[in-house]
């Protein structure tokens, strides 16, 4: 029997034994490990992940020294008390968010009606470095507020979709924490830079500045010797890197707290700092976290930080604990597998989407770092969602349901041209679909309405539109019953199309697209929560207003088309389907018989990802198979 020392100089595990060839193939097995020729030693990440994988490879023959077995009782004690704070106590709330109830008791007596939430600041209290990743509509905001007091956060950055620093952060910090001043950095230029100078000049004692995420982009930029930058090929050469900010005094600032609104819109990737795949947003990201105090908050808020895809979670957590989650491929090759392929490595056998190889390792790697709740065990209380319709797949009662309907003879006429010839004859002029992606959205389109043909050569939708003669029919059902209405559609010209018909109708609509502007946005959400404004409905592009507001006062709501994948879907369910208002929700699904809308409503989210990923290779393939 060959005993195995490990051992820690509080960076790295050092793992010494006597020469013994099978106990050297068995080191080689663990993610990270390097052998250290000069001191004689093996070495690897020091984190609870090589930990168990060490007890795994060696079993008894493991000896662990003193100061290792003190570092791993300290990992578990945290991760007990946090695993203890994500269930809550009893009767000590105030104990233990001392400073909520202080400094702001409407906010913890808020609080203390949904527990759960009370439970989620107590963890980001402790942990500090960490995902919140709760279903939309459970309250991130508000416990993450929550957090900042009970950490005593005196300087916070809030980094958030544009559409969400007034109508969310602004107006939710002013309702909630009143020693938190907050500055919102938005308008043109030289006013945003006038708001970072005020911000950092007030002496408030609690300040948050709020910014939309395109602010924290960089650019990487290679420092070569040679002046060559990242044109040059010379083997050898030693490169450097430096950053270039569109918002410098960003990065000139430390931090007591930094929060990632809309996270996944930052940090979903598999892509380090030095890889030349890494995004502007992911990389300002990486060197805004290097600016954060070594006690601080960073917390990441995405009710879906893997975008579908588990290995994409890496980004979020590397971003909140570089320290622990340094390596993609070390992370990769411990919970997915890494394989040599005929370009390089490939994780989980080259599998789309790859699972764990080990679900148990899996949670208890998360587990410290990633607190997630649905609404079905958070809030019993709020009725699930329900779906009108007949299932998609006639043979199969536990298929999506979608109420079915067929399209007009003008629609059909111009929908079976493009999905023939790939172009369509219209009233106006021919539209061509140039590549398969064009195709499926032109299907999407004509699915949805007859069109025209625009002066950019885009469809513009127009009447006759089965979709938009059952939606007047099912708001003629609710007239004068002051029932409210949410209307969904991926194209903002369907949306612009919906609201003029409804209109016509004689019912009052207002529109959210991208083109909306922040003042008008504010004062939409307003109008819809007023009782006494005699709104109907909201029409909204999916994309636009999927994120960052709350339009609870409606109890229904109608996607004429779905968005691509089920994470945008559900995004904008939970305008309606929030916590914030107990009430039952009801979801119709349209989708015209034999066509595109019954393609993708019976795709697997993979499957989805593969046709959004626009992988030439794989979309004939995945297209074949669906049909």
């Amino acid at each position: 029997m060959t005993t195995v020392i490990s051992h820690t100089d509080g960076k790295r595990i050092l793992v010494r034994f006597p020469f013994d060839r099978s106990m050297v193939d068995k080191v080689r097995t663990v993610p990270g490990a390097r052998w250290n020729a000069t001191h004689k030693e093996w070495r690897l990440p020091l984190t609870m992940d090589t930990c168990r994988f060490l007890r795994r490879v060696f079993g008894s023959d493991l000896k662990v020294s003193t100061a290792l077995a003190a570092w791993a009782k300290g990992e578990i004690d945290k991760a007990l008390r946090l695993e203890n704070l994500r269930h809550g106590y009893t009767g000590e709330e105030e104990s233990w968010l001392e400073k909520v109830a202080e400094e702001a008791p409407d906010l913890f007596a808020a609080m203390r009606n949904r527990p759960y939430q009370l439970n989620g600041t107590a963890f980001m209290a402790e942990a500090k470095q960490c995902i919140l990743g709760d279903d939309p509509g459970l309250g991130k905001t508000l416990q993450t507020l929550g957090a900042l007091l009970q950490n005593n956060a005196r300087t916070i950055l809030v980094a958030c979709r544009r559409t969400a620093t007034r109508t969310v952060w602004e107006r939710e910090t002013l309702r909630w924490c009143p020693t938190i001043e907050p500055y919102v950095a938005q308008g043109s230029p030289k006013e945003r830079q006038r708001v970072i100078e005020e911000f950092a000049a007030s002496d408030a004692p609690r300040r948050m500045l709020i910014i939309n995420i395109e602010m924290v982009r960089a650019k990487r930029v290679v420092v070569c010797p040679n002046g060559l930058g990242d044109m040059c090929q010379t083997s050898g050469c030693r490169h450097s890197y430096s950053a270039e900010y569109n918002w410098p005094s960003l990065f000139g600032m430390t931090w007591d707290a930094i929060v990632f609104d809309e996270s996944h819109n930052l940090l979903a990737s598999t892509a380090n700092y030095q890889s030349k795949r890494i995004t502007q947003a992911r990389y300002g990201a990486y060197c805004l976290r290097k600016q954060l105090k070594p006690d601080g908050l960073a917390i990441a808020l995405s009710g879906t930080p893997f975008r579908s895809k588990l290995t994409k979670g890496w980004g979020t957590l590397n971003w909140c604990r570089p320290d622990v989650f340094g390596s993609y491929w070390r992370w990769a090759e411990t919970h997915f597998g890494v394989e040599r392929g005929v370009y390089g490595k490939v994780v989980g056998g080259g599998e789309k989407s790859p699972r764990p190889v080990d679900e148990a390792a899996w949670d208890a790697m998360l587990r410290p770092y990633y607190l997630k709740r649905d609404k079905t065990t958070a809030a019993p209380d709020l009725p699930p969602i329900a779906y009108a319709g007949t299932p998609i797949d006639s043979g199969d009662e536990s298929s999506p349901k979608y109420v079915q309907i067929d399209m007009d003879p003008q629609q059909a006429k111009a929908y079976r041209q493009m999905a023939l010839d790939a172009s369509a004859t219209l009233a106006n002029g021919r539209i061509l679909a140039t590549g398969v992606l064009a195709e499926i959205t032109r299907l999407r389109q004509f699915a949805d309405a007859y069109g025209s043909l625009g002066d950019a050569q885009e469809v513009i939708p127009t009447l006759p539109s089965s979709k938009l003669d059952w939606l007047a029919e099912f708001m003629q059902e609710r007239e004068d019953t002051g029932a409210r209405v949410v209307v969904a559609s991926s194209f903002s010209k369907m949306v612009e199309l919906a609201a003029e018909v409804l209109r016509k109708e004689g019912f009052k609509v207002l529109t959210l697209t991208g083109a909306t502007k922040d003042q008008a946005r504010t004062d939409l959400v307003a109008r819809f929560a007023d009782p006494d404004d005699e709104v109907q409905v909201i029409c909204l592009n999916s994309s636009a207003g999927g994120e960052s507001i709350t339009l609870d006062t409606a109890d229904e709501m109608v996607f004429l088309d779905m968005p691509w994948t089920s994470d945008e879907a559900r995004q904008v369910e939970a305008r309606i389907h929030r916590v914030s208002r107990v009430h039952q929700v009801t979801v119709y699904r349209l989708a015209s018989v034999g066509t595109v809308d019954t393609w993708i409503a019976g795709m697997s989210e993979e499957q989805r990802q593969t046709i959004l990923n626009a992988d030439p290779k794989e979309i004939s393939r995945v297209i074949g198979d669906a049909q």
